[in-house]
């Protein structure tokens, strides 16, 4: 099941959110050991002090979060402008309030370590439509991400192709790169056919999410 957290519920919600920013703090600075900002067990950075849209994935049975993602504008602050504007590859920062930036996309490595299971298929495929979802009810056009270029594989497979904004950096351990891709409810069709999800996969924020697993 999917959930959205923003300004509007975030205190509605402060358990899921907790277990998110924990997470992040496992994936992020334990499992890729990248520089990041940590408080008490939390990865959590300046860009989520900016009103941040949240879309997390939860067990239907036990609401654990399976994995996260962050969205902000691309007109306000985010990572691929101020923070790594190399992997733009000369083209000029992006601003636009019809393009979003999806980051910290992260699943529980636990789940990500039984391969027995589809749950981490599963929770990568609901954030990846829960962001096409949510990006066309909110009448974005586009959404960009930095990630590295294992992460562009998989979007590929689960049909969202999407197009490099510059040429892969390596950053750190990993080969970094900026994708862009634009939303059309084509795309989400075509996402929703391989995850296997079935019905309206983002509910309004006031309401308790569903799942909406086939």
């Amino acid at each position: 099941m999917i959930l959205v957290c923003d300004s509007s519920n975030k205190l509605a919600h402060l358990a899921e959110l907790n277990s998110m920013f924990r997470l992040r703090y496992r994936v992020f600075h334990e499992l890729l050991q990248w520089d990041v900002s940590v408080q008490e067990g939390w990865e959590i950075d300046d860009y989520d002090g900016n009103n941040p849209i949240y879309v997390l994935s939860l067990d239907p049975t036990t609401r654990a979060v399976r994995g996260a993602l962050r969205l902000l504008p691309t007109s306000g602050p985010n990572m691929l402008n101020n923070t790594f504007p190399v992997l733009l590859g000369g083209k000029p920062p992006i601003h636009s309030g019809t393009i979003w930036e999806s980051s910290r996309f992260c699943i529980d490595p636990e789940i990500t370590q039984n391969r027995g299971s589809n749950h981490v298929t599963l929770a990568a495929a609901e954030l990846m439509c829960g962001v096409g979802a949510l990006s066309l009810a909110k009448g974005v056009h586009n959404v960009v991400t930095v990630t590295d270029v294992f992460l562009e594989r998989m979007f590929r497979r689960m049909g969202c192709p999407g197009t490099r904004i510059g040429n892969p950096v390596r950053i750190g351990t990993v080969d970094a790169v900026a994708i862009d891709w634009p939303v059309t409810q084509t795309m989400l069709s075509t996402m929703k056919v391989l995850a296997g999800i079935d019905g309206d996969i983002v509910a309004p924020l006031d309401e308790q999410p569903v799942s909406v697993a086939a």
